[in-house]
């Protein structure tokens, strides 16, 4: 925990504010229209977003699982919470930072599931399950500024080699009426 000092503090140890900028503010708004169902103003939480496009985004996984090739890891970026929005949620200083560590930690995450199997040769998709276990993330939780839903412990459903595999998407959050991983695996204890 960081110790912010008063001014008068500053004064005591003889110390002047602007020799010593330790205000701790959150990264800058991005340019990106708030939607209704994350409004600031939400008293109440919204009723959950059905799991609208979340198959279809799910499936870029299964292709990297699958290939495990660079291009369809970052294309299975589609299915993780897009930079703006993640912006806009934190209230932290570092937002940018900490959303280019979650990235790594979702690629991180989506190679070693990979290579939990010898071989996804053949790999299809067959479902994404969003979880019921879902919390409403009032603004002040988990750092963030806008409210949300979080789900946990989503599964992605895969056919291979004549078997149905689950794949745990650790945290689901929503943004409007989609839905986007923010941790696919384990959260790691430094977070």
């Amino acid at each position: 925990m960081l110790f912010h000092p008063r001014p008068f503090q500053l004064a005591a140890l003889g110390l002047a504010a602007v020799v010593l900028p330790l205000a701790v503010a959150a990264d800058p708004w991005p340019a990106l229209t708030i939607p209704p169902e994350n409004a600031r103003t939400l008293r109440a939480p919204p009723r959950r977003p059905p799991p609208g496009d979340v198959g279809t985004r799910a499936q870029l996984l299964v292709d990297a699982l699958r290939t495990g090739e660079s291009t369809d890891v970052q294309r299975a970026e589609g299915f993780f919470l897009p930079r703006e929005p993640f912006l806009a949620i934190k209230d932290m200083s570092g937002a940018a930072g900490y959303f280019a560590t979650l990235v790594r930690w979702f690629r991180r995450d989506l190679l070693t599931e990979r290579a939990r199997r010898r071989d996804w040769t053949g790999a299809r998709f067959e479902s994404f399950e969003l979880s019921r276990a879902c919390t409403w993330m009032t603004v002040g939780r988990e750092a963030n500024r806008l409210p949300y839903w979080s789900c946990y412990r989503s599964a992605l459903r895969v056919s291979v080699g004549g078997r149905s595999e689950r794949v745990e998407v650790r945290v689901m959050i929503h943004w409007g009426d989609r839905w986007y991983a923010t941790h696919l695996g384990a959260v790691p204890s430094q977070h």
